[in-house]
């Protein structure tokens, strides 16, 4: 009887698939029509050529030129060369046997009365990293204890919190030294590379106040804002597509395509339903301690262009300004800063949004409709709020709604008689980092 060779098991599919979530988590629209497509493509074409295997799925999977650069990297990242495969798992093999001779070494130290402390992995992993000094003086601390007069074993409990405080303790300054780090840009003129963090993740930035966001972690911030606002545009889009896709009943074409039926209408014909983008129009406040959360909701909105038809933006301070020309071509956050923002004649002025809306209304009266959602980037310091109310109440009356993005800190907003006044015009959200920017707009739009 012949011997039927098994054929090693192929992950082929399994790892397109994830592949194809990954590209998903970064923004990217893949969905099922674009792996079907893909296999397709790759059953027609050498697998052994890693030109043709990335051409085919990147023909098949990115739709935008600008999303070009991101399929690369996450490309090269994902399917790595045979020689770099072989490299990345022995180089991994030999962290995970160091890791473990770490943790061993780390078991049989932290002992006490012949028996482990009860030490979790992550406590255990920490205890390995510190420096051989700090570990010294905590074996010390554990064997005096242990030697101590009257130390009977139920007093390993009160030792055991001991260890773990102090080993939360180190943790937590080994987090302010990396943000230190960051703050400082890592020592390092390099353009940005003191924004990431040791893991290589960026997402703390998504946390902390964009006030306090330093010029080197600008480039850092600018992907975030690119990752997260794909991402948005892809859930609105699978909103859209998720909706009913049928539009009113149309009687007329009912009534004639059942005349074969005698007139008995056995079928029903829809309108088809119109998919409307969203029509924005963005009210950044300028002033001073107002620059950096303008620039921040810019950017994020400028990514999603394919989903809104008509983003216009303006700059007020106690005048308006037309930045809508300006956003043509698309920049990074710093050149945006500079192009946009600083260059704006209401550059450091005094805040007067009723005189701004007035000009808004007055001179361009085509971007305040029923179709328009109006997006007010302020922390509510305005002179003139009676007035300003009045202008509110008469746009509120004249566009779909009105979204206001409030960077001042929550616990402040009862300070102010502008917050509570206006609050009950608009819907009013806390926007000081980006995982609130984000959280709002995914929400609202």
């Amino acid at each position: 009887m012949p011997v039927i060779e098994k054929l090693p098991e192929s992950h082929f599919e399994d790892n397109l698939a994830l592949f194809a979530s990954l590209l998903r988590e970064e923004g990217l629209p893949v969905g099922t029509t674009e792996m079907v497509d893909a296999l397709n493509a790759l059953s027609r074409i050498d697998l052994s050529s890693r030109g043709q295997f990335k051409a085919s799925l990147q023909a098949t999977m990115v739709k935008a030129h600008r999303d070009q650069a991101l399929f690369n990297r996450l490309f090269d990242r994902f399917f790595l060369p045979p020689e770099e495969y072989k490299r990345q798992s022995e180089k991994g093999a030999r962290y995970k046997k160091e890791l473990e001779r770490k943790i061993d070494e780390a078991c049989r130290e932290m002992q006490f009365k012949g028996e482990m402390l009860g030490l979790s992995q992550d406590e255990l992993k920490q205890y390995s990293s510190l420096s051989t000094e700090q570990r010294s003086r905590l074996q010390d601390f554990v064997a005096k204890t242990e030697a101590g007069v009257n130390v009977e074993p139920q007093f390993r409990p009160l030792l055991e919190n001991v260890v773990k405080s102090h080993l939360r303790y180190c943790r937590s300054q080994d987090k302010q030294r990396q943000a230190e780090m960051r703050n400082n840009g890592a020592g390092s003129g390099t353009g940005g590379e003191g924004a990431v963090s040791s893991d290589g993740s960026t997402d703390y930035l998504r946390e902390i106040d964009i006030e306090q966001i330093q010029a080197a972690e600008l480039p850092a911030a600018e992907q975030l804002l690119q990752r997260l606002s794909r991402k948005l545009a892809v859930q609105i889009l699978r909103r859209r597509r998720s909706g009913p896709r049928s539009g009113p009943l149309d009687l007329r074409r009912s009534l004639r395509d059942n005349m074969r039926y005698g007139g008995i209408i056995f079928k029903l014909k829809h309108k088809p339903k119109r998919r409307s983008k969203q029509q924005l129009l963005l009210l950044c406040d300028v002033s001073g301690s107002m620059k950096n959360y303008s620039t921040f909701v810019i950017h994020f909105l400028l990514g999603l262009q394919e989903v809104v038809r008509n983003l216009s933006c303006f700059s007020f301070s106690d005048n308006i300004e037309n930045l809508t020309p300006e956003l043509k071509g698309r920049s990074g956050l710093k050149p945006l800063l500079d192009r946009v923002i600083r260059r704006s004649k209401n550059w450091g002025g005094g805040t007067n949004l009723a005189a701004a809306l007035d000009q808004l209304t007055e001179k361009y009266p085509d971007y305040v409709n029923a179709k328009t959602t109006l997006i007010v980037v302020s922390d509510t310091k305005t002179v003139s709020i009676d007035q300003t109310v009045k202008k509110l109440e008469m746009i509120r009356d004249r566009v779909k709604r009105i979204i206001w993005l409030n960077p001042m800190p929550l616990e402040q907003w009862s300070d102010y008689r502008s917050v509570s006044t206006f609050g009950e015009l608009v819907d009013m959200w806390p926007c000081s980092t980006i995982s609130q920017l984000e959280e709002v707009l995914a929400g609202k739009l």
